[in-house]
């Protein structure tokens, strides 16, 4: 009688140094339905919902220049919406977009000064529509007797040509031509082909849409001085 009642104690002492083992460490130890202990690790084997019908369903308050979350896998979490991707906000970030090109004939610049066409050049300018900034361009000079003196972007939506030599004639100046590449983080951009070869523009001045830079005007003055 004494031995089973030594067995019987012996076994109630090693289960409760099993639960006092478990209990006393910080291993995570709860079945479905446990209560969440705060502090400490947790573990279930089905999915914990968290539902607030009033508002958002939680919160997660960290200190500063810690993350509020941290996730174990790098498996894609459905639905997930989140204002900043690496601290830049969606209105920074560049979508993939169609080029598209734009292109339009020369004119004659008088260079400021109707009266005195010594000054004069014929310039090309390719302006890209309003939202897109230009990523590429250039030009050609298909008259007789042209040289194209300036091929550049100008500013951040166009691209500028200037010939030095050609006629200063609108008709010759409608064989000088200037084509931008155009680029819109937002949409697709259209292709142009603007003016129809050999039309005439009757300008005098550079197209009211695009003001041309001091670099693109120190060429015009250079290639006025050439003719």
């Amino acid at each position: 009688m004494s031995i089973r009642l030594s067995v019987r104690s012996s076994s109630a002492f090693i289960a409760g140094a099993v639960v006092a083992l478990v209990l006393g460490t910080s291993t995570a130890y709860a079945t479905n339905g446990g209560v969440f202990r705060l502090g400490k690790p947790n573990s279930a084997t089905a999915t914990t919902t968290l539902t607030n019908s009033s508002g958002t369903a939680l919160q997660l308050n960290s200190k500063a220049g810690q993350p509020s979350l941290r996730v174990n896998r790098s498996t894609k979490v459905p639905s997930l919406n989140a204002d900043l991707l690496d601290g830049i906000d969606s209105t920074s970030l560049a979508r993939v977009t169609k080029v598209g090109s734009v292109s339009d004939t020369g004119f004659v610049d008088d260079g400021g000064t109707a009266a005195d066409t010594s000054d004069d050049a014929v310039v090309a300018v390719a302006v890209c529509p309003a939202g897109s900034q230009v990523v590429g361009g250039g030009g050609a000079d298909f008259t007789d007797d042209g040289v194209m003196f300036y091929s550049e972007p100008d500013g951040n939506d166009a691209w500028v040509v200037v010939s030095s030599t050609a006629g200063l004639t609108e008709a010759n100046a409608a064989d000088v031509e200037a084509y931008a590449r155009c680029w819109n983080p937002r949409a697709n951009v259209a292709s142009d082909t603007g003016a129809t070869e050999g039309q005439a523009q009757p300008q005098s001045q550079a197209p009211a849409h695009h003001s041309l830079s001091s670099d693109a005007r120190r060429a015009i003055a250079k290639a006025g001085a050439k003719n």
